[in-house]
């Protein structure tokens, strides 16, 4: 009986997996439709749009010109950087030069508050913003033309934020197709959520109210940590006010990108995830087929199957309904999909272990304490004096 304990233990992991996987397969699908019947938001108040500029990130120029695209009544732009200059603020500038139409400002933000970078990007444009609905937008996020207006209309009676869920798009390498298979796995988890009226905070691209930051405390409230999407979602709970993610989702530019760049990113993700979802963070790997085959091959002998077929058989069955879904939501798959989709299982959880081990994570080529600040090279704290400065260039 003793010998059986680790094949019972298997076949109960396998089919909660499984069983979750299903789940998130059918309310990913109906999720969209079913956020859309609750989008009746028919107010198109005036928005500021804040774009944080660091990196000439891949598709940059398509992804700021998409901003001054969008199908809306009145807003503008303004874009903030801790630089003075640099070659994203050069092409930034350029494409604003050539919608003048539309109201832009550039805004130089020394501000050194915060744990997140981010969120000192922001601090500038947020303060000098004219309107009190703010669209804040990642530079490697891609708009379709009524993107802004479809954000707002999800803005109802009780939200107080609105979240876009991101779909990768133009992956041109192996490392970034295995990005977008991480963000498009991730993507069906945020839509299961939304079907099951659950929001949380994910910062590609967020709509809210100043006016509602500000009765949260400002932005001293999100200031204590990496992940400033998380805490900006938990202080608009503590208002009384639900998150939601838009009807709409939006698209999150690949590019080609080198293995050393995607594990950094995932590991700082883990980072966060785990100081801010405590009991949860243990019980992710149920949602990934890698330890699901595992236990299917653990649990083969009860039913007198042989290990290796069973774990072989559980990932092709999961890449294949993975690979469906996509196709079913007009998604990008890609020939190197299959290589993408276990290079995605190895590097997830390796970076899921590793995050039990460390708070030093890369972001932007800085490094940080997720539970401080940036560290210079030997490790100490470099996050600086505690100021807010606003320059036009």
């Amino acid at each position: 009986m003793i010998v059986l304990i680790p094949a019972f233990a298997g076949a109960l992991w396998f089919c909660m997996a499984v069983a979750l996987f299903a789940v998130t397969l059918g309310l990913g699908l109906w999720a969209p439709a079913l956020q859309r019947r609750k989008a009746l938001n028919g107010r198109m108040p005036p928005v500021s749009a804040i774009l944080p500029v660091k990196m000439l990130d891949p598709g940059f120029s398509e992804t700021t010109a998409s901003i001054f695209a969008q199908d809306y009544p009145l807003y503008e732009v303004l874009f903030g950087a801790a630089e003075q200059d640099s070659p994203a603020l050069k092409e930034a500038r350029k494409i604003a030069a050539s919608h003048p139409d539309i109201d832009c400002r550039f805004l130089h933000s020394a501000a050194a508050f915060a744990v997140s970078p981010k969120l000192n990007t922001m601090a500038a444009p947020l303060a000098a913003a004219h309107y009190d609905f703010v669209l804040s937008k990642d530079s490697n996020i891609r708009l379709e033309p009524g993107t802004l207006f479809a954000f707002m209309e999800n803005f109802t009676e009780g939200v107080g934020l609105v979240c876009g869920v991101p779909v990768a798009v133009s992956a041109d390498n192996l490392a970034g197709e295995i990005e977008a298979t991480l963000i498009n796995g991730h993507a069906r988890l945020l839509l299961s959520a939304s079907a099951l009226g659950l929001g949380f905070g994910v910062g590609k691209v967020m709509l809210f109210r100043r006016s509602d930051v500000a009765r949260a405390g400002g932005l001293a409230a999100l200031s204590g940590t990496l992940s400033e999407d998380t805490a900006l979602c938990a202080a608009i709970e503590g208002l009384g006010l639900k998150t939601v993610f838009c009807h709409r989702s939006v698209a999150q530019v690949t590019g080609a990108r080198s293995f050393a760049e995607i594990y950094a990113r995932q590991l700082r993700w883990s980072v966060i995830r785990r100081k801010n979802e405590g009991f949860k963070y243990p019980l992710e790997p149920l949602a990934s087929p890698l330890p699901a085959a595992l236990a299917a091959a653990l649990a083969a002998p009860l039913f007198a199957w042989p290990a290796a077929p069973a774990f072989a058989l559980t990932l092709l069955v999961w890449f294949g309904l993975e690979t469906s879904f996509a196709f079913l939501k007009g998604w990008e798959v890609s020939p190197l999909a299959p290589l993408a989709f276990l290079g995605r299982e190895i590097l997830a959880l390796a970076s899921w272990a590793h995050a039990f081990t460390t708070h030093d994570v890369v972001w932007a080529d800085t490094r940080f304490d997720a539970r401080k600040g940036a560290l210079d090279h030997e490790g100490k704290e470099t996050a600086g004096p505690n100021i807010l400065k606003s320059d036009r260039f």
